[in-house]
């Protein structure tokens, strides 16, 4: 048995994306009107209404759809768990990577960085820290260790504009309080 015309026009597919973005389309849409439980080619339409179209419905639609399809999908879940962290949904974020992480064959690391983002959106930043190490520990790739690296600087940073945010605050207010002490 063979590779099917379908998983031949997906393959066409995902080697288009994102460069030739027309001709990937029309290659999944051919995917899926001839096989509508392709859960491939619905995680990549996904991504086209997210990262081309910025239609976050859509996208949604297909990252559920491939859910529905083929839980062990692995892709999906930091894909549908990006957007909602784009989307301000962290607590959904939350339950698909914890889901996720499940999962045989996920890669570990880009969840756990994904829960570090979680954590900088709240302002976590020691456990974001965390977080972006520990995927740091797993990963298997030099470029993904490079861009933790760069997260966590980024963290780093914010933490120090913190501190100086919260300094300059008291700074501020020993000042009036000395002023309104002179006035009396």
């Amino acid at each position: 048995m063979g590779i099917s015309t379908y998983e031949v026009m997906y393959i066409q597919a995902l080697d288009n994306y994102p460069y030739n973005v027309e001709e990937c389309i029309e290659k999944l849409q051919y995917v899926i009107a001839g096989d509508d439980e392709h859960a491939g080619a619905h995680c990549l339409m996904g991504r086209i209404y997210e990262e081309q179209l910025k239609d976050f419905k859509q996208a949604e639609y297909y990252y559920r759809m491939t859910l529905y399809l083929d839980r062990d999908y692995t892709p999906v879940y930091s894909q549908f768990a990006g957007l909602l962290i784009n989307l301000k949904r962290f607590k959904e974020a939350e339950t698909i990577i914890d889901i996720g992480m499940k999962v045989p064959g996920i890669d570990e690391a880009s969840l756990i960085y994904l829960k570090g983002l979680l954590y900088e959106k709240y302002d976590m930043y020691a456990t974001a820290i965390q977080y972006y190490t520990d995927a740091k520990k797993i990963c298997l790739n030099n470029y993904f260790m490079d861009d933790m690296d760069g997260h966590i600087k980024r963290v780093k940073d914010k933490k120090d504009l913190e501190k100086k945010s919260v300094k300059n605050k008291s700074d501020k207010k020993k000042e009036k309080k000395k002023k309104s002490e002179k006035s009396s």
